[in-house]
């Protein structure tokens, strides 16, 4: 009897926290939203918007705000998979989509230059790419975990490929990585009982202690969201 209750508080407590891990501003789809809305505002040219490594399809919706359909593309076929394919040779054609997208992608790449590259070939004049990926973050292989990236090595693997970066940030510095390291090594069983009453509080003094566009040439990053365009 008593298992089963413990069972079911544990429950609650991490539905809670996942709802309210979803909604922190470092979460990766708080990050898309907030490249999307900036995109939205630059103007995306009309077109196809491919989801490269669309996984479970989870932010269809959130591109999907005008007409022009979504494309979720993954090398893994599934429900919410529009085209089974290969980040590395994208099977579009040269120039007809609107905007691409690279959510949380990058780091399983083996060779994300390349995919970048591939990015910049779909597009047409004017389209835009997205890309979140992490600079420290746990060892999370679906299928595989390669790289880490800072804001100059993306800013890099854009401008090879010819884009224009628009503009690079932080999603979070110095407290928000503890917070995380903290967190993603506790078991399931204790983790909501450390991220229910700490999270909100690491992420409100590193937002207020931490330049989101840090300057220098010494500082921490949880990771990046970038938005370039095609010229």
């Amino acid at each position: 009897m008593l298992r089963s209750f413990l069972s079911a508080v544990h429950g609650l407590l991490k539905g809670y926290q996942d709802r309210l891990t979803r909604r922190r501003q470092d979460h990766p789809g708080r990050q898309l939203a907030e490249v999307m809305a900036r995109a939205l505002g630059l103007g995306i040219p009309l077109g196809p918007r491919l989801d490269i490594g669309a996984g479970q399809g989870e932010y269809r919706q959130l591109l999907a705000d005008t007409k022009e359909p979504v494309l979720e593309l993954d090398r893994f076929g599934g429900p919410h998979v529009d085209v089974i394919g290969d980040a590395h040779h994208l099977p579009v054609r040269n120039g007809v989509a609107g905007l691409t997208v690279l959510a949380e992608v990058l780091e399983h790449l083996v060779d994300p230059a390349v995919a970048v590259q591939e990015c910049y070939r779909v597009l047409q004049s004017g389209g835009m790419l997205i890309i979140t990926t992490p600079q420290y973050w746990h060892v999370h292989g679906h299928p595989s975990d390669y790289y880490r990236f800072t804001d100059a090595g993306l800013r890099h693997l854009c401008k090879r490929a010819g884009f224009n970066v628009i503009d690079c940030w932080s999603r979070g510095g110095p407290v928000l990585i503890l917070f995380h390291v903290i967190r993603v090594n506790l078991s399931e069983r204790w983790r909501p009982l450390f991220v229910l009453p700490f999270y909100a509080l690491a992420e409100w003094i590193d937002r207020s202690a931490y330049d989101r566009r840090p300057a220098g040439t010494h500082y921490d990053a949880l990771g990046w969201s970038l938005l370039a365009r095609k010229p």
